[in-house]
């Protein structure tokens, strides 16, 4: 303090001196503002140093406005005032003047607004640092805005890296490490280099990936960092969190307790390893530090992270079974990790969710709230444990609607679904015990909206893109960088080279941000805002009334971890059958699978007996439900969209296929059921490729001869061999209502970016030339298409994700806006499928629904006598499966019965009123 008094002393009497009032010298205002720069910049800065430039920095401030005709100066003094509070904790004063930094130089129109980066940048921070997110988005994207305006502004590594926090805090951890790589590809980039800052922004990274569950990945980068000894208790307390998620328990502990200073965050995670050991009374010990901890520094310490330390001391209570005390601790929790929630009642649960929140921690909570009451066996219990679920639900949905990022939404999916699987079986049960039928809507929503909701919100971009008001530059930007994404994507899975490997991703890293910076600006109209946020809840109710007077069925399944589930839904009635989930089940599915994918060898014994497996599990429980309807409307899950239902032997009626009793689509979820506004076209106009329909010795594949058959004379437009290459159909695809494609493609199970339709080429032509890759067709926009035809080899079959269908080339078409597609489930065979698919466009061109058109043209080949006996074993017909609306394309014709009935019927009448009146007479 005496030392603070002397420099204060000094100060005043320099100022007041004749020195400082040299006529020449500047105005004083600017000379305290120097001053306050050098005490501001010093190497030696000090607490002491630091509010005597404080000081000095007011005094400009409250200098005579009509003096300071420099304003800069001005809009910088708030700017290092602000600086220093921030320095000193004083976080809601520093805020207050970088408000008053940006008015400064808002209110000076002849002022760069490069000016406004460092304020918005630090007002984000503090916002961030308050949980404000919803401010702090603000404040980052206006500096986020200004820094692309003026390239790299100094201090822009720290606009990237706070980015990166605030998308990590929502669980977007793909884009966070999008941002974190921009910071250190920034620091890294200039000399000499500050380990402090590459420490951290690497730590940030490999936090990112802890939380993708990539644990080796990121202890693998944590131990690089240990040799610096720069922000060791970050550090330690992630790669303790790492060892804890990979279940080294010893290592886990070996690093939390080196931390030092995180205390409340060391003491949550000490409390976990020692509640997965079992050791419930030391467990309980570091809850208690924790929470005294909290209770000590209450105002600095966040309450965010005693919501932890209260979610795991539920976690403790419930692995003790006290199960009552396990709840309330887990709802005190839930009050500290939603910053809007405080209703301490047991039963109540948030119910709507805005802005952006760490999500995980609640999300969590709310489950294992909802775990403890089911426990509790009763049916109010129960009705509080669904309503929990359903509330964990909502808040994964909103999260999941507010990424763009497919990666992102994929990752959520992995944490709804037990949670979902939990919810529905405890509906079904309720509905079972009380007949009630608001539990079987619930049971019903909740399947059909874990359902392929990626592709949902895929579908859902699109209606936004086409919102009328958009600005037409932001609309073509999002297509142009979600195409060039999908285009580096392909290119770093084929590089082996390191220099390129590097140089790519970090294009794409840029591309990736320049895509969400779109994203974010087209998130500001009010249209486009709601429209993404707007739930499409299918009911029971709304589905019955579509398909009134229709003689369909609809059957959605889905399974628990005990109980195979069947939807259904007739004009007549709906409900759900349960039965319990056997072994046998997944082994039939399999076991046909692997007879199917090969023709040649599949026996038809085997193909019968797992067959007739499958219709007992699947179709019988509910048959009496579905036998007089004439169409069946699948809606399957997981492992069952493997399956062609319509060569499934009804075992009631001697093997006879169910292709014999009913046209059969499939839909990806019930959603797409509802609001179809299908129209039939006056004319059946197709965009027809056959790439290899011509033998050619140059060519990458080999002929496919009877692909020409297939389109010859269609109407519309044929390309064949070396016409029929992949920038045509780039070009023409979003032209017609009718698409066929005869050629080769490739579904790889291992990864999707090996999948691909090819078109046209030469073997000395590269890959990209004459493949078009899965993830470039998700950039389509295939809106106009009313039906694509896939006739090559294994374009359904594709890499199974738990509740979202099967991740194909055939998924891709429909994200791309397509409404059907047709499409082989296994590799076809060339003669076969011809036929089939020559038949399919007859039938279509007389007007007939999809599916009875592909029932029909599937029938003509069994009943043809020219095809071998060998040849109509399922293997060899089935493959074909419509996927998606089954209207028919075009208005039905009038045939030759139909035009003489026009023609006799008004005879016969004027024939009958003439003999009448005869006979009167």
């Amino acid at each position: 303090m005496v030392r603070y008094s002397v420099l204060l002393i000094v100060f005043l009497l320099f100022m007041l001196s004749p020195f400082g009032q040299d006529a020449k010298a500047p105005p004083a205002y600017q000379q305290l503002y120097h001053y306050a720069e050098k005490l501001f910049g010093s190497e030696n800065a000090t607490a002491v140093t630091d509010s005597i430039a404080f000081s000095v920095y007011m005094q400009v401030i409250n200098f005579p406005a009509k003096e300071k005709n420099n304003d800069p100066i001005l809009a910088d003094s708030y700017l290092k005032a602000g600086i220093l509070k921030m320095s000193a904790d004083e976080q809601e004063q520093a805020l207050a003047f970088f408000r008053q930094s940006i008015a400064a130089v808002q209110q000076a129109h002849h002022l760069p607004d490069s000016l406004l980066f460092k304020p918005y940048l630090y007002a984000g921070s503090i916002q961030y640092n308050l949980n404000n997110l919803d401010s702090a988005v603000y404040y980052y994207k206006k500096a986020e805005a200004i820094n692309q305006q003026y390239a790299l502004l100094s201090e822009s590594e720290r606009l990237f890296n706070k980015l990166g926090a605030l998308y990590y805090e929502t669980g977007d951890y793909r884009k966070s490490i999008s941002y974190f790589q921009q910071a250190l590809a920034i620091v890294e980039a200039r000399k000499p280099l500050n380990e402090y800052f590459i420490v951290n922004y690497k730590n940030n990274i490999a936090t990112a990936l802890l939380k993708l569950g990539e644990n080796k990945r990121a202890l693998k980068l944590f131990k690089t960092l240990l040799p610096f000894h720069i922000a060791e208790d970050q550090l330690f307390y992630n790669m303790g969190n790492a060892y804890t998620d990979e279940g080294d328990y010893t290592m886990a502990l070996q690093y939390l307790r080196r931390i030092k200073q995180l205390d409340i965050e060391k003491y949550n995670s000490l409390s976990k390893v020692f509640i997965r050991l079992k050791k419930y009374d030391t467990a309980r010990l570091y809850l208690s530090k924790a929470g005294a901890v909290f209770l000590d520094k209450k105002k600095q310490a966040r309450s965010f992270d005693y919501g932890i330390t209260l979610k795991y001391t539920g976690d403790l209570l419930a692995a003790e079974g006290k199960t009552n005390a396990a709840i309330e601790s887990y709802q005190l929790a839930i009050t500290h990790l939603d910053p809007v929630f405080t209703d301490t009642a047991v039963t109540a649960n948030p119910s709507s969710f805005t802005g952006l929140q760490n999500f995980a921690f609640l999300f969590d909570a709310l489950v294992a709230k909802a775990a403890a009451f089911n426990t509790l066996n009763d049916d109010k219990s129960h009705v509080n444990a669904l309503n929990a679920n359903v509330a964990a639900l909502s808040l994964a949905k909103h999260i999941e609607r507010s990424y763009f990022s497919d990666d992102a939404r994929l990752f959520i999916r992995n944490r709804e679904n037990p949670a979902t699987r939990e919810a529905v079986d405890i509906a079904v049960r309720l509905f079972n015990q009380s007949k009630d039928p608001k539990y079987l809507n619930l049971a019903f929503g909740l399947v059909e909206n874990n359902k392929a909701s990626v592709l949902q919100a895929g579908i859902q971009n699109l209606e936004l893109s086409s919102i009328p008001g958009l600005p037409v530059t932001l609309v073509a930007d999002e297509k142009k960088y979600k195409s060039l994404i999908a285009k580096i994507a392909i290119q770093l899975a084929q590089s082996k080279d390191g220099a390129l490997l590097n140089s790519l991703q970090k294009k794409m890293e840029a591309t990736e941000i320049a895509l969400a910076t779109v994203q974010e600006k087209l998130d500001e109209n009010p249209d486009y805002h709601q429209l993404k946020f707007s739930r499409r809840t299918v009911n029971i109710d709304s589905l019955q009334h579509t398909i009134a007077g229709k003689q369909e069925a609809i059957l959605s399944y889905y399974y628990t971890s005990n109980q195979l589930l069947c939807f259904y839904i007739t004009s007549d009635g709906s409900g759900v059958i349960a039965i319990p989930l056997q072994d046998s089940f997944f082994s039939a599915i399999a076991g046909l699978r692997q007879e199917l994918v090969t023709p040649q060898t599949a026996a038809r014994k085997l193909l019968f007996d797992k067959g007739t497996t499958l219709f007992n599990a699947l179709l019988l429980p509910v048959y009496e439900k579905i036998k007089d309807k004439e169409r069946l409307i699948i809606i399957p899950y997981n492992e069952i969209s493997y399956l062609p239902f319509e060569m499934i032997p009804d075992s009631r009626q001697n093997g006879r296929l169910l292709l014999n009793t009913f046209s059969v689509s499939y839909q990806y979820s019930a959603n797409f059921l509802i609001d179809k506004k299908n129209e039939a076209a006056s004319a059946y106009n197709v965009l027809a490729m056959a790439p290899f329909a011509e033998n050619n010795t140059g060519m990458i594949l080999p002929a496919l001869p009877s692909s020409a058959e297939e389109i010859n004379q269609l109407p519309g437009k044929q390309l064949y061999a070396a016409n029929a290459v992949k920038s045509q159909f780039v070009l023409l695809s979003g032209q017609y209502p009718v698409i066929h494609l005869a050629t080769h493609a490739v579904a790889s199970d291992a990864s999707p970016l090996e999948s691909y339709i090819e078109f046209y080429g030469l073997k000395k032509d590269a890959d990209t030339l004459h493949r078009l890759y899965e993830r470039e067709i998700y950039t389509l926009d295939m809106k106009q298409a009313r039906l694509l035809i896939i006739s090559a080899c294994e374009t359904g079959n594709g890499v199974l994700v738990n509740g979202e269908g099967i991740i194909s080339l055939s998924r891709a078409f429909s994200y791309a806006g397509c409404k059907s597609v047709i499409t082989s489930l296994w590799k076809a065979d060339d003669i076969a499928t011809a036929f089939i698919v020559k038949r399919l466009h007859y039938y279509l061109q007389k007007g007939l629904p999809k599916d009875r058109a592909l029932q029909k043209a599937k029938l003509d080949y069994l009943k043809n006598n020219a095809i071998e006996e060998r040849f109509k074993n399922p293997a060899y017909w089935a493959h074909l499966v419509l996927i998606g609306e089954y209207d028919p394309l075009v208005k039905p014709g009038y045939t030759r019965y139909t035009v003489l009935l026009i023609v006799v019927l008004p005879i016969l009448v004027w024939g009958l009123i003439v003999w009448k009146k005869r006979n009167r007479v």
